[in-house]
């Protein structure tokens, strides 16, 4: 009887001071562990962040879907309101390269602002050139011509474009601009090292387009211009210059018999890369590509 009681009262116990256990966990202990895991979301026990999605996704998509299905006026249009939306998007990068791809897809299609011009006897590229104050590469490259050769009576496009560049040393990024707006931006291999000190703003201008196959310099018209080395030289600036893809040599073999130890091959030293030519520095693709849409006094900005 004694010990029937006994249980009877650890039972009522239990129940007493488990109920006001739980009550004190549930007033006490559990805010103050909440509070923690909202402070520490990355502490044990706190629930994992779901990423919230990108509003912007799916207006890039579409624009994505109008550009790859060759709509580039639309998708261009789309593409400036769509960056200026979302400046802080993941996707703001590919959206600009997308932009900029289009902008030189239709940069010289027949647009208002551009003169259309007919070849005579006697004339020639750099003639007509000289008589539109354009530049002959430019209006080939704008009549997508294979060579320099011209036909009486035949039409041309001469663009009428106002190009300037911004070249930014921080972020290694060139940017393209028609009449002030956005065209096309490339990114930098390197460029020229500051001496730490803050510098503004440098106003500059090309001086010279150059073309070079060794130490020979190669006009425009010759057949070997189009694979020439490019260069731009700048007033008061480091040129801009462009390399192959810098890819890594293949190392020669090692003699049979080398190294100790071993079957008889040791492993091929990589040999170094280059260093990269001083100046800015493009991919010599980008640099073909900007190539022709410069001239002499073209305005130039170093930020």
């Amino acid at each position: 009887m004694r010990g029937f009681k006994i249980t009877i009262l650890l039972i009522l116990g239990a129940g007493i001071f488990g109920t006001s256990g739980y009550f004190a966990y549930e007033l006490f202990i559990k805010p103050g562990r909440d509070e923690r895991r909202e402070k520490h979301p990355t502490a044990p026990g706190a629930p994992k962040a779901i990423p919230s999605p990108d509003p912007g996704e799916p207006e890039f998509r579409r624009l994505k879907s109008l550009q790859d299905s060759g709509n580039l006026p639309d998708a261009r249009d789309g593409w400036v309101v769509w960056i200026n939306a979302h400046p802080d998007s993941p996707f703001l990068a590919q959206a600009r390269r997308n932009l900029g791809d289009a902008n030189m897809s239709l940069l010289f299609r027949s647009v208002p602002g551009s003169d259309a011009y007919t070849v005579v006897k006697g004339d020639s590229l750099v003639k007509i050139a000289a008589k539109q104050h354009s530049s002959a590469e430019l209006i080939q490259k704008a009549n997508n011509l294979p060579g320099i050769n011209l036909q009486i009576g035949q039409q041309l496009l001469i663009p009428v474009l106002k190009i300037s560049m911004e070249l930014h040393r921080n972020d290694k990024r060139l940017i393209l601009l028609n009449n002030g707006s956005f065209l096309k931006e490339y990114a930098l291999l390197s460029a020229p090292a500051t001496s730490g000190e803050k510098i503004g703003s440098l106003n500059s201008k090309v001086l010279e387009k150059t073309a070079l196959i060794g130490a020979k310099r190669i006009p425009f018209g010759d057949k070997s211009y189009l694979h020439s080395e490019k260069s731009i030289l700048l007033s008061q600036s480091p040129p801009i210059v462009g390399i192959s893809p810098r890819g890594t040599p293949s190392a020669a073999p090692a003699p049979a018999g080398v190294g100790a130890g071993t079957s008889g091959n040791t492993a091929p030293t990589p040999e170094p890369l280059p260093p990269l030519p001083g100046g800015f520095v493009l991919e010599a693709g980008d640099l073909q590509e900007i190539f022709p849409l410069v001239s002499r006094n073209t305005p130039v900005t170093i930020r």
